[in-house]
């Protein structure tokens, strides 16, 4: 084998062909292959060769496949077969089509702006992890680059490399192990753990991530792995609020409380942490952007400065036909659209479809106002995915209060998975 793993080309157990590198894990490389029997591609992870002559790291990388066969969930990466192709031993696993959440957070330019979509993806990692300490395997090593994103932006779990089973009697850590930004303080400080607070290095692990989600920067920074590894075990973290004003303080405590030092002060469970960040999310319905589309320039602006006046700190961007409002949505995604019926380049009803043919407005509210429409028009648009629909000369009152209700019932309509 060659020491980068199976080149493109090559048959592994007969079955599975060799499409191209896809990077390094843990103990060894994953390629991409072709399942040349079922027909779909496929991941294989392989032992490096560097690991191969160390009975304890092939152990290890029996153990990683084990753990993975274990538990079996939508949120958590599948384990298909095991093997091994010229002394070396390989697992096959699920392909996810799409990128680690570290990527796709980098490209969002180091924070989230769209909150239902961080809050989705991080109840699905949630999910994930819940599943994996149902079959009482601790992950220990929760990342952005151990979640992968597909397409759609669902959530696998990944790379159970060093993953641990939970047992009977307390246990003591032996050497470090995580990735220092996201470990808990128990690991660093090597505390003996009792079985019913071993999963709860995870959920530390598991709220590093969302503050580095929402706030673009991890809990703790320091120019050194020591100074790191210090704060991590002794410093207390700035309320995320504290670096993006924005987030409401119920999400400043669900965060907080499973970053507590102590384990046993700590968020007890992954699905804890999950409630806990979705009673933040329908404790703070307010939208932080929001845009309007309508061409009538005296109601446009009316309606702008009332909008301002009900949600302060809110951006409001307005336009004057549907043609813009899509450029608008494309320059920053709103929380929620306001547009009329009846506009010029392309209406209201068109617009409507269009973004919804979206994935990322799946909880973002499309509100139509309209002088014309009638019955007709809003089964259209129901049928479509709109939200709301007013009849001009509308009551502010009426427009703020469909405004809040309708983010809370987009952000509840978010898919949850349970084992």
């Amino acid at each position: 084998m060659d020491a980068k793993g199976p080149q493109p080309g090559t048959l592994i157990g007969n079955i599975y062909k060799v499409v191209a590198p896809l990077g390094e894990g843990t103990m060894g490389v994953v390629v991409l292959a072709r399942d040349e029997m079922l027909e779909r591609n496929v991941a294989i992870k392989v032992v490096g060769e560097k690991f191969l002559g160390s009975p304890e790291l092939r152990t290890r990388f029996l153990d990683e496949a084990r753990a993975m066969a274990k538990v079996s969930h939508p949120n958590v990466l599948q384990i298909h077969a095991f093997g091994e192709f010229e002394g070396a031993p390989y697992f096959v696993m699920e392909y996810v089509e799409g990128e680690s959440l570290e990527r796709f957070h980098t490209r969002q330019r180091g924070r989230f702006t769209e909150m239902g979509t961080a809050l989705r993806v991080l109840e699905e990692a949630c999910n994930g992890v819940s599943a994996i300490h149902g079959a009482r395997i601790v992950h220990r090593d929760i990342k952005p680059s151990n979640l992968l994103l597909d397409k759609k932006l669902r959530v696998r779990v990944a790379d159970l490399g060093l993953a641990n089973m939970v047992q009977s009697s307390p246990t003591e850590a032996h050497g470090l192990v995580g990735t220092p930004a996201y470990m808990a303080p128990e690991m660093i400080l090597q505390k003996e753990i009792s079985p019913e607070l071993a999963n709860r290095g995870d959920v530390y692990s598991l709220a590093c991530v969302a503050y580095e989600l929402f706030t673009g920067k991890p809990p703790f920074q320091a120019p050194t792995l020591r100074a790191l590894l210090l704060k991590h075990a002794n410093s207390e973290a700035p309320p995320p609020s504290s670096h993006r004003p924005d987030l409401s303080p119920e999400l400043d405590q669900a965060i907080l409380r499973a970053l507590a030092k102590d384990p046993a002060d700590r968020t007890p469970s992954a699905e804890a942490f999950r409630r806990d960040l979705v009673g933040a999310r329908d404790k703070s319905m307010e939208p932080v952007r929001i845009l309007v589309a309508e061409d009538n320039i005296d109601f446009r602006e009316a309606l702008a400065l009332g909008l301002e006046l009900e949600f302060p700190g809110a951006q409001i961007e307005c336009v004057g036909d549907g043609e813009a409002a899509l450029a608008a949505f494309e320059r920053k995604a709103p929380s929620v659209v306001i547009c009329d019926l009846r506009m010029p380049k392309i209406d209201g009803m068109e617009l409507t479809g269009r973004l919804r043919a979206r994935a990322s407005t799946e909880t973002m509210p499309i509100i139509v106002l309209t002088a014309s429409g009638g019955p007709v028009e809003w089964k259209r648009l129901s049928a479509m995915g709109a939200d709301g629909f007013l009849v001009k000369p509308v009551n502010l009152k009426d427009v703020v209060t469909l405004v809040r209700r309708t983010l809370g019932e987009r952000a509840r309509l978010i898919p949850q998975t349970h084992s």
